[in-house]
């Protein structure tokens, strides 16, 4: 078997456990994840995703595992695939009701809060006018969502596009991303569904929305 313990957010959580789960299941290997709830990812994977067939989910290393590996970092030569990555059947309803809502719609993740900073020192901070362009050149006919982990961010273009947004913000949390796990997640998959989307540099929450809306396409 395969012992990990990905640390960082939800979405470095995610890109360790699907890369190390490739690993796994090319060498017909159970992988144990010792999936640790935390300050920067606040809730346990299967609070919110359905079992995944091979993997084993502990909030804490129970059996005293000798780990394999720690960190939040993909596996070279194992870029992570999520065709397994599958919604709680109470989340899945929420984001269809969501989309039932918007119709035809794109989409927009605007990464703000502890975020700026990095971005900025890495070249890759992508500012409001480039969202505005992106929105602008792409609404026609369409609704807009908004993910962001900032409510004064959400207003700015709540302001901005106000008869476009149809989708409330989340109720805000004491917390430095002001969302919880659970808006996150519905975040990312109505992202994953939109008719266009667009999304922050640097940040590993839109890579995995790309790389799930790559894939579906090549499901489809």
């Amino acid at each position: 078997m395969l012992v990990i313990k990905p640390v960082g957010g939800l979405c470095n959580y995610l890109r360790v456990v699907f890369s190390y789960y490739k690993k796994a299941c090319s060498e017909n290997k159970k992988l144990i994840v010792i999936w640790e709830p935390t300050y920067s990812c606040p809730g346990f994977f299967l609070d919110y995703f359905k079992p995944v067939d091979n993997i084993i989910f502990y909030n804490y290393n129970l059996h005293n595992y000798p780990i394999d590996y720690v960190g939040c970092q993909i596996l070279e030569n194992y870029d992570p695939n999520y065709e397994k990555l599958k919604l709680l059947d109470e989340i899945e309803i929420i984001v269809n009701n969501k989309r039932q809502i918007l119709g035809n719609y794109i989409a927009t993740h605007i990464r703000r809060t502890d975020h700026i900073d990095v971005a900025k020192a890495n070249n890759q901070f992508t500012n409001d006018d480039s969202f505005y362009n992106f929105i602008d050149t792409n609404i026609e006919n369409k609704n807009l969502y908004i993910a962001t982990d900032n409510e004064e961010t959400y207003n700015l273009f709540k302001n901005r596009y106000n008869n476009l947004i149809k989708i409330n913000y989340h109720n805000t949390i004491n917390n430095f991303r002001q969302t919880s796990l659970k808006d996150a997640i519905i975040d990312i998959f109505m992202c994953v569904h939109a008719d266009n989307f667009m999304g922050s540099g640097y940040s590993s929450f839109s890579i995995l929305i790309r790389t799930i809306r790559q894939e579906m396409s090549q499901y489809s």
